[in-house]
């Protein structure tokens, strides 16, 4: 039986890797050659474990399972459907052993995984699974977090990750009818789709939520897609979306599944922190918007990466129509560097202010070198707090105060700033002023 398994998964990655030009079709290939692989599977009566934690929270203590053939035993010998339950005893990992669940499912309860975990394929993930600090939950195939109920996600320093970026896979957050899934991924965090991360995506239009947090990272090699249900919020955090970044998404895998939306269409908000779409620099990236898609930007940072390619246009035409916007008080700024096009949102002067910030301060030199020395134009004389920022919304230099010396004040940027461009950004406690400056 192993070796018609492994005839049937060579056979699926070969297909999956020819089929990598055309997205959309391979996506529902993908689903229904899974059902046919799953049931030649099934049809030759593979084992099935249940937890029913009768003993302790010790996911390889065989006395927590039920099976349907015979004693539990934790080898690689058979295909197994294996499945944790909402019972008494939650199940833990704390150990990692050579042994592939060939199905795995959490129906209910928790899950804490505390060591690595490596299983085939996954159809539901639902109730609390917990991904702790020095282990890697991994999945060759599909997960489905949320599926037709609720999931919740919690990568605390671990990694969950899809693993092959070469075949069709990922990370489903929310799946089908009820489906309602929710990732946090916190501090030194990783989600990792492989192909690609989708977020309250296809049939029904469950509903998907990606909380990426300080210190955490969700990424993926080809695609993050946001279902028209689906929300993604940045607050300190970095998603490298990979080659297209889609945001309202109303694809279904069959037609007729269609479920309800709301006035907006997939949200991806960016609190602070960074979205990155195409890291690899792959040829043809794409940002494509729903009309009705909102992209909210406040501290963090938008940026497109293609070498040779400016995106200040399409942005642009997608800032126009309203589908990326500025936190309440900001405006969009959109620079292009040769490499990357940065989309940030900068604090909006009131009108004395912007007539303050043309006439009563000049930087000099600009290229900055080693010094950026600041000269007030007019009568001030007081005290000022400067801080300096890259394009990428980072705080480069901090709440530095400044005192005047013959109306100049001069802030060392020596071994502190790279190549490029940043905001000089001056507080002189009635007013805040940002000014342009490029650095040699």
């Amino acid at each position: 039986m192993k070796s018609v398994v492994f005839t049937l998964l060579i056979f699926n990655l070969y297909f999956y890797y020819i089929m990598k030009k055309t997205l959309r079709f391979r996506k529902g290939i993908l689903l229904a050659f899974s059902a046919l692989f799953l049931g030649v599977i099934v049809d030759m009566h593979a084992q099935d474990y249940n937890w029913t934690g009768a003993i302790d929270t010790n996911f390889y203590n065989a006395a927590n399972w039920t099976s349907t053939l015979g004693p539990v035993v934790f080898d690689n010998s058979s295909f197994k459907f294996v499945r944790t339950h909402d019972v008494a005893n939650s199940a833990v990992i704390n150990q990692t052993m050579d042994w592939q669940p060939g199905v795995f499912d959490n129906t209910g309860g928790s899950l804490t995984v505390n060591a690595d975990f490596n299983v085939f394929y996954n159809d539901k993930l639902n109730g609390t699974i917990t991904v702790n600090t020095g282990a890697t939950f991994t999945c060759r195939n599909i997960f489905r977090l949320g599926r037709e109920g609720a999931g919740t996600l919690n990568v605390n320093g671990g990694t969950f990750i899809s693993n092959n970026t070469n075949t069709w896979q990922g990370i489903f957050i929310g799946a089908l009818a009820g489906g309602n899934g929710t990732a946090n991924i916190n501090n030194g965090g990783v989600i990792n789709g492989g192909y690609q991360i989708e977020v309250g995506t296809r049939n029904y239009y469950p509903t998907g939520l990606l909380n990426v947090n300080t210190g955490g990272t969700a990424e993926a090699y080809w695609a993050t897609v946001i279902g028209p249900n689906g929300t993604v919020n940045i607050d300190g955090g970095i998603l490298n979306a990979g080659q297209t970044l889609l945001v309202g998404d109303l694809y279904v895998d069959n037609a007729g599944t269609e479920g309800t939306i709301g006035t907006v269409v997939g949200q991806l908000n960016i609190h602070s922190g960074t979205v990155t779409v195409n890291q690899n620099d792959l040829g043809s990236p794409a940002l494509n918007l729903h009309a009705n898609a909102k992209v909210v930007i406040d501290q963090g940072s938008l940026i497109l990466k293609r070498t040779g390619t400016d995106f200040s246009s399409i942005v642009n035409g997608y800032v126009t129509a309203g589908q990326i916007v500025p936190a309440v008080g900001k405006e969009i700024v959109v620079a292009y560097d040769g490499v990357l096009t940065t989309v940030t949102a900068r604090t909006v002067l009131a009108i004395n202010d912007f007539e303050v910030a043309a006439t009563s301060f000049a930087i000099y030199p600009n290229p900055v070198q080693n010094e950026i020395n600041i000269m007030a134009k007019g009568t001030f004389s007081g005290d000022l707090n400067v801080s300096v920022v890259d394009f990428l919304g980072q705080t480069v230099i901090k709440n530095q105060k400044l005192k005047a010396n013959s109306g100049t004040y001069t802030l060392s940027s020596k071994n502190k700033l790279a190549s490029g461009m940043y905001l000089v950004q001056i507080n002189t406690g009635t007013t805040a002023i940002s000014k342009k400056i490029i650095v040699k």
